[in-house]
């Protein structure tokens, strides 16, 4: 399993990565915005403090989206990732960055049908946006992942899906489901990671370890 973090604050993604519990961070043009700075400083700044850091392109053409993952990937080969809008144009830049055997997430992936043709075109990680089809009620985040998920079974093991998750309850049952990668957003990972039923077990043994230290 794969914890990522989705963030641009340096002190807790150190603080974080610390940890050991995650793979890397995460990021969207969202996130990167609230780092106020340029993208090529702050993803120098995140390789230094994490194992990998994911980049999503800005939604462009086919050239102009592919020279900027190779301008993002140059700042560190080994640890740079490059997220790809799965737009028509998108796919086709996927298809390029697969062919270099890069490992290359497809993001914005509204519906399991969008998923075949990100799939077609060799992406290894898929972002999926269910939410938007649950905003339109349409069908549930959950549902649709499930089922993205039941499509690369059959049809591609080797691909990934990363998807978000907004409660720590969702984890167990996504990874009930087969999904084996996750990011949490900064914003909730100190909720996510507090569980006071631990504490409780922890204080129980409170009057055992004073007589430890007693002796």
């Amino acid at each position: 399993m794969e914890l990522w973090l989705a963030s641009s604050d340096l002190r807790q993604i150190e603080r974080m990565m610390g940890l050991g519990i995650f793979a890397g961070v995460i990021t969207n043009p969202r996130v990167v915005a609230q780092a106020d700075r340029r993208p090529e400083d702050l993803f120098k700044a995140l390789c230094e403090l994490a194992p990998a850091a994911w980049y999503q392109l800005r939604d462009a053409d086919l050239n102009t989206m592919t020279a900027e993952a190779q301008r993002m990937l140059a700042i560190d080969p080994a640890k740079m990732r490059i997220k790809v809008p799965a737009t028509l144009a998108g796919f086709g830049v996927v298809s390029r960055l697969a062919a270099q055997g890069l490992d290359v997430m497809a993001t914005c992936v509204p519906t399991a049908a969008w998923l075949c043709f990100a799939l077609a075109a060799g992406a290894t990680r898929i972002a999926p946006y269910g939410g938007m089809l649950q905003k339109r009620g349409l069908t549930s985040k959950r549902g649709e992942v499930i089922q993205m998920q039941q499509i690369i079974d059959r049809q591609a093991p080797d691909v990934t899906i990363c998807t978000g998750v907004y409660d720590v309850t969702e984890l167990p049952e996504y990874a009930t489901a087969g999904v084996k990668s996750f990011f949490v957003w900064g914003k909730d990972v100190d909720t996510f990671l507090d569980q006071p039923l631990v504490g409780e077990a922890l204080a129980e043994f409170g009057g055992d370890w004073q007589k430890i230290a007693e002796r």
